[in-house]
């Protein structure tokens, strides 16, 4: 099935390459604090009180006096991957994400318990009551890193936007807005407006309840990141590359001189950054290096010698050993991360019929799965939402409990009784592990399933091909969004969407998900994502497991360190002690 051509920036290939392989690693209980909906309301959520294994709760932040700030200094952080472009506009990676994100700046952000907050923007926008006009003031005296020192205006957000809106430029984020900032017979040059020298407007076509939370840093992605437009100008298709670089406004700035791709990423202090915290001017520190080290028992091992500050992601597995250790803290927080079985709903006869799939989730046991490979770090995913979402509503959703004999059942009723099948899952210990174990799980139900692990580009790639081949049945990877209901909805499942990787289709459902998206009443919202959360679980179009939790580790000198439920990182408070 073709997507459409209108579904975002780039062809359906080129979005899997971009955005398909971002992941985290980790295992979910509930966010605690005060998040905010979509329209602005905010809403309190349940902090959970244990994990599923009877553990305490994991602190989700530092804590630090700031008398005691210290500014300067060196932060190594071992990362378990490393970053293919560092143009914010086209990133994908979440190691690069975070790069991104410290290099630059977006009009909001969201903060760790998931408010919207102004970041270039002097205040939250003014907005029309029908919810279609966005009225931004930015910040004065923000400047551009070197060599393109100069204030960033309007004219420079402008034309970020519009840049992003371009279809040619193949922006990862376009297909963010199509619809109400383009698509057809919408006009950028309409749309995305200089009202004033510090001041944006945006005209959408219709409302467009996720809006800021679109285009917020640490949200979901970082492709709203403001570039100065001189440098896309001067450096072209080579903007972002590992060994040229790219600039921005944020508290960061890229040494490409000293990096190399695939091993170290490392940036230094901006001097004019804009904003100061409660030990003064930010950044705090004077140097960041981004080491990559894929082995999660390397990570470990570093950061228990010193040979690193922070550690991204620390194994489920790890997590114990690490808070026995006295100079190391652990911070956790449930993620926008699920990992899923994808399997062939479109042209291979057992997955794609509706029971087959049914017999499979009822032969799983999901419990084991969270209690041996995460060690009770996880959720099950029982929604397309995460627990702590406020649209999350288990009690719509069809669920599955492991039930041998109905899984048989199924696949009798099916035609598929004793079927083999080959899983991809990406070859990483967490993945080919979960494979692992679901092959013993499915056996009990008398299905074969081969594991044949690939590397992680390779697992994508039957995915992202326009057609899915008749040969490929199935892989095991997560996807990581961000705060919107729409993201999980549907970003994810609406026919038209470019992350519709499983092909699903149902008319109903696009109709209930496209209403969704534009109402500005969250209640009425809510009851609409119920009818999808039932829709899209009962078909099952991919098999939900689990969602991640995201789980740093740090040296206890390091202070300010923060935990996102996205598993970006954001260093520009971040301090250390000498």
């Amino acid at each position: 099935m073709s997507r459409s051509d209108e579904g975002g920036g780039t062809d359906r290939r080129s979005f899997l390459r971009l955005a398909g392989t971002t992941g985290v690693t980790g295992a979910g209980s509930l966010l605690a604090g005060c998040s905010q909906s979509e329209d602005g309301t905010p809403t309190s959520t349940e902090p959970g009180s244990t994990g599923d294994d009877g553990s305490t709760p994991t602190a989700t932040a530092t804590e630090t006096d700031p008398s005691a700030i210290e500014t300067g200094g060196e932060l190594v952080v071992s990362s378990g991957s490393g970053a293919e472009t560092l143009n914010p506009h086209k990133v994908s990676f979440t190691t690069g994400i975070t790069m991104c994100e410290n290099l630059t700046n977006s009009l909001y952000r969201v903060t760790p318990d998931g408010k919207i907050e102004p970041d270039l923007a002097a205040e939250m926008p003014d907005v029309s009551d029908d919810g279609t006009t966005y009225t931004v003031k930015l910040k004065e005296g923000v400047q551009f890193h070197e060599p393109y020192k100069r204030e960033l205006t309007a004219e420079d957000v402008v034309w970020n936007f519009r840049k992003i809106l371009d279809k040619e430029y193949g922006a990862a984020g376009r297909g963010a807005y199509v619809g109400t900032l383009v698509g057809d017979g919408i006009d950028p040059q309409e749309t995305v407006q200089e009202t004033g020298e510090y001041e944006v407007t945006f005209n959408l076509a219709q409302s467009y309840a996720p809006f800021l939370y679109k285009q917020a840093s640490m949200s979901a992605f970082a492709w709203y990141g403001i570039i100065p437009p001189e440098s896309l100008e001067e450096h072209g298709s080579d903007l972002g590359a590992i060994d040229n670089g790219v600039w921005g406004t944020g508290p960061f700035k890229y040494v490409p001189e000293e990096s190399q791709a695939g091993s170290k990423f490392v940036f230094e202090k901006n001097p004019d950054y804009f904003r100061e915290g409660e030990g003064g001017q930010l950044p705090y520190l004077d140097r960041l290096v981004v080491k990559v080290v894929p082995e999660a028992s390397v990570r470990s091992t570093q950061l228990k010698s010193g040979g690193a500050d922070v550690n991204e992601s620390v194994a489920a597995t790890e997590v114990s050993a690490m808070k026995d250790h006295d100079d190391i803290s652990v911070l956790e927080k449930p993620s926008t991360a699920k990992v899923s079985q994808w399997v062939n709903i479109v042209n291979f006869p057992p997955t794609s019929s509706k029971k087959v799939r049914k017999a499979l989730m009822h032969a799983m046991n999901r419990e084991v799965i969270i209690g041996t490979k995460f060690q009770g770090h996880a959720a099950i995913a029982h929604s397309p939402f995460p627990p702590w979402h406020w649209a999350y509503n288990e009690d719509a959703c069809v669920t599955y409990e492991q039930d041998v004999e109905k899984a048989k059942s199924l696949l009798e009723e099916a035609g598929h009784a004793g079927f083999s099948f080959t899983c991809e899952p990406s070859n990483q210990t967490k993945f080919v592990d979960v494979a692992t174990i679901l092959q013993q799980q499915y056996r009990k139900a008398g299905v074969d399933m081969e594991v044949q692990p690939l590397s992680k580009g390779s697992v994508w790639d039957p995915v992202s091909a326009d057609e899915t081949p008749e040969d490929w049945h199935s892989m095991i990877e997560n996807f990581t969004w961000g705060f919107a209901a729409d993201d999980y909805a549907y970003a994810t499942f609406h026919s038209d969407a470019v992350f519709n990787y499983t092909e699903y289709s149902d008319s109903k459902t696009d109709e209930l998900m496209t209403e969704a998206r534009h109402v500005p009443d969250r209640e009425r919202r809510k009851e609409l994502y119920d009818d999808v959360q039932h829709r899209i679980t009962d078909a099952m179009p991919k098999l939900f497991m689990l969602w991640n939790n995201v789980i740093h580790g740090h040296r206890n000198r390091v202070h300010n360190l923060r935990v996102w439920g996205s598993a970006y990182m954001w260093f520009e408070d971040v301090w250390k002690e000498s």
